[in-house]
């Protein structure tokens, strides 16, 4: 243990050095492609245009010297398509040699120093689902982020078109250049494809966490590619495209078209014909409301405003509170405390680990007083905030008093409940089975909405650790319940429908099969999954020249065995520790590692990557480790 910590001193303290400069170590080739085009000889994929010894470079994956060895005497510009640090890793090489980098406008939030530092700090515990993917460690000086769509760039006789093409990132970009006059355009473009039918990391068009909010402008911007009539596509991930190329983009652009629409139950339901008709238990004031409205009296004994649910015992009025959300939940209670002469509350539950469905249990007074229940799979990111990299967390640990596995059962006053794993919108959520007032009632948290609210659905979003198949899944515990009432929340709870659930179920599938055909491996749990290898945790809090120490784990839903070798690396972008972990088909694996901070690191938060080194170079999963130096 000595000797290993001798050696992680010194090889943090050589990492730390390299990583000032920022400039990658290995070195990769080029090669030509096609007359006056080369191409690196890894993915993701770099191009330099070259005309009399000149270079324009579109993407920044390596750095430029051994663009000497094809001739290149000198190097005019980089056109950056997007963000993703893996197609911008050498971008201080340039930057250094005072080489013009140029990006979107729209990158300026995810590349410079100020709009990369408060990514980060936002990012860990992530509140909201909006976010970036694939962010730099550190932003950089000196990017001139102006480019916008339409726009023309004058390069050494030619004229090379700016494309806006968001989907894939906010900020992406295509550029298109006519190597002879009058000719069909050759179009470089990025990630908006990874090759006919097929996109790379699709999560990374999940803008939102329940709309097709990134889908829908990925496959507009491919329509808007395909209108170009392009000789020739130029992925960043995947070979050239040559052949039909307009008709590659339209069948690619329906493809994911399909799977944009299937982001909504209501619109399936809808598109099957005949949906089955089921109404709302609550005044329509309340459909969708956030908390603010009075109290909806469900049934003698049960309340609902917003997200949360009262459920009040015969004996002393004493009451549950299902799903407290902030300040108004507080006032909420207070009112209908006073208006129906409640008693003590005893039992809190969270139906799912989503700050608006639990944030109210730091405002609720004398602590000591009551419970706090839920399943021990929402528990795990509510213990420790820290833990996993989730949207919609609250930065403060909650404290759990009984963790339920699936389903068991556990009893309050008059009430027996089953809990049951629910995942959908989220794994980490919770159904629960009861009887009130004589009807069987099914909590389904934020799964399941009536089809005529918020589509139908909570959404789907990798993110959010949320696929179409567990969404299959629990819509077939439902039925297997066959409650009468379904308790779903932000307003809307409703009458149970059969059909409608075998709908969902078939929604699901439907959806997952989409997926599937969109992604590169062929596998939506594969390639739509940006949490498949993490760190736990994933934020530390340490001190310069102290040791961080975190589980590595790695998912492997194939179906095959995989072999999968991963990099921590800092600042600048190069290998320093790699581990190589077996993990078997359907199986995860994990392992322990650590590192040690320099002395001299400056308080604030570090972003430390760890890069999938599968297929030479690719980066497939948007992993990381952060620390906050105090």
């Amino acid at each position: 243990m000595l000797a290993f910590s001798c050696l992680a001193a010194v090889c943090l303290a050589a990492w730390f050095s390299n990583a000032e400069s920022n400039k990658p170590t290995a070195t990769v080739g080029w090669e030509e492609i096609t007359p006056g085009v080369l191409r690196t000889t890894e993915q993701p994929f770099g191009y330099a245009l070259v005309h009399e010894g000149h270079a324009m470079l579109i993407d920044c994956p390596v750095a430029g010297e051994s663009l000497k060895l094809k001739g290149v005497t000198a190097i005019d510009g980089v056109l950056l398509t997007h963000h993703h640090r893996d197609s911008v890793a050498a971008i201080q090489w340039y930057l250094d040699k005072k080489i013009p980098v140029r990006a979107s406008k729209a990158s300026a939030d995810v590349l410079t120093p100020d709009g990369v530092a408060k990514y980060w700090k936002e990012s860990l515990p992530l509140r909201n689902s909006r976010t970036s993917y694939f962010v730099l460690p550190v932003g950089v000086e000196g990017v001139d982020c102006s480019m916008d769509d339409g726009q023309k760039i004058d390069w050494r006789g030619r004229t090379i078109s700016v494309v806006g093409t968001p989907g894939h990132s906010k900020d992406h970009l295509a550029f298109a250049i006519s190597f002879e006059k009058d000719a069909a355009p050759t179009i470089f473009s990025g990630d908006a494809l990874a090759s006919a039918g097929k996109l790379w990391a699709p999560f990374t068009t999940d803008w939102d966490h329940w709309t097709d909010l990134g889908l829908k402008p990925t496959h507009e911007s491919l329509r808007k590619l395909a209108t170009l009539k392009p000789k020739a596509l130029y992925p960043a991930h995947g070979e050239p495209i040559t052949k039909d190329v307009a008709i590659v983009l339209e069948e690619t652009a329906k493809a994911v078209e399909e799977v944009a629409f299937l982001k909504s139950f209501e619109r399936f339901t809808k598109r099957i014909g005949d949906p089955p008709q089921y109404k709302f238990l609550v005044p329509k004031e309340q459909i969708a409301s956030a908390g603010e409205k009075p109290w909806a009296k469900v049934s003698e004994h049960l309340w609902i405003t917003g997200n949360t649910y009262v459920l009040v015992s015969k004996d002393e009025k004493a009451y549950l509170v299902m799903d407290p959300w902030g300040q108004r939940s507080m006032d909420q209670l207070a009112k209908l405390k006073k208006d129906e002469g409640l008693g003590t509350l005893e039992i809190v539950m969270f139906s799912h680990a989503h700050y608006d469905h639990y944030d109210g249990v730091h405002l609720l007074p004398d602590r000591e007083k009551f419970r706090v229940w839920t399943l021990d799979k929402v528990a795990e990111p509510l213990v420790d905030p820290n833990k996993l990299r989730a949207p919609f967390l609250d930065a403060r640990p909650v404290v759990i008093d009984k963790k339920y596995r699936d389903s068991e059962t556990g009893t309050w006053r008059e009430y027996t409940f089953r809990f049951h794993h629910f995942p959908g919108q989220s794994e980490f959520s919770m159904a629960v089975e009861t009887t009130i007032d004589g009807k069987k009632c099914l909590f389904t948290a934020d799964n399941f909405f009536h089809q005529d609210q918020f589509s139908g659905s909570g959404g789907w979003m990798g993110l959010n650790r949320s696929f179409p198949m567990p969404y299959a899944q629990s819509a077939k515990k439902v039925l297997d319940v066959g409650p009468e009432w379904i308790l779903a929340e932000h307003g809307g709870p409703y009458e149970f429908n059969a059909e409608d659930y075998r709908r969902r179920v078939k929604w699901g599938e439907t959806s997952a099969v989409a997926a599937d055909k969109i992604a590169v491996s062929g596998s939506h749990r594969h390639d739509w999954d940006p949490n498949r290898i993490t760190a736990e945790p994933v934020l530390h809090k340490a001190k310069a020249g102290s040791t961080v120490k975190a589980t590595l784990k790695v998912q492997n839903p194939s179906s095959k065995a995989d072999k999968v070798t991963i990099t921590l690396e800092g600042r600048g972008m190069f290998a320093d520790q790699t581990w190589t972990l077996e993990v078997g088909a359907g199986k995860s694996a994990e392992q322990a590692f650590a590192f040690m901070l320099p002395k001299e690191l400056k308080p604030g938060r570090h972003a430390f990557l760890l890069r999938n080194r599968d297929g030479g170079g690719v980066e497939a999963c948007d992993s990381f480790v952060a620390v906050d130096v105090e």
